[in-house]
């Protein structure tokens, strides 16, 4: 008799773990990250004390993302930006930008999307996030047209 409760919590918790993997495959950049200093380059940008990224669902194919990023004097800046992978360009709300930026964002498959950021007419970023098979780590290469900066590579961590 006692195996009947052990059976039933047995198959609840595969039933569990296959709706999180599925959920994983449908977009398996949701969730939280923390950036890894040893494996990131911050090319010739300043070198944050603390980064994390955070990305949601928001229902009907659209998704948000958060940054936030304390600076090596204690300061914290932070952007969002509500987006799609339909390649429309939405706007990104900042707390240190003065002009108003926007995003895109195409997927390319099931673990790679591109992006783009405009300032203005002009492309300021364009990047590509890449998700590891075991979807434990994120890497973003950023590149910064007609610019000074170096091209950036940064690992992150999902936050457990």
């Amino acid at each position: 008799m006692h195996l009947r409760p052990i059976k039933l919590l047995a198959t609840l918790t595969l039933s569990l773990f296959s709706m999180v993997a599925f959920a994983q495959s449908e977009n398996p950049f949701l969730g939280t990250w923390d950036v890894d200093f040893r494996q990131s380059d911050f090319g010739s940008a300043a070198v944050p004390m603390e980064l994390s990224r955070t990305y949601s669902d928001l229902g009907n194919g659209n998704y948000m993302y958060l940054v936030v990023t304390m600076n090596q004097d204690g300061t914290h800046s932070a952007s969002s930006a509500s987006y799609s992978y339909s390649g429309e360009q939405y706007p990104i709300a900042s707390l240190d930008q003065l002009e108003a930026a926007r995003i895109s964002y195409r997927r390319i498959n099931e673990s790679t999307v591109e992006y783009t950021v405009r300032l203005g007419d002009e492309v300021s970023q364009i990047g590509a996030k890449f998700i590891s098979p075991n979807y434990q780590q994120l890497t973003i290469a950023i590149q910064f047209p007609d610019s000074d900066q170096n091209d950036q590579i940064l690992v992150f961590n999902r936050r457990r």
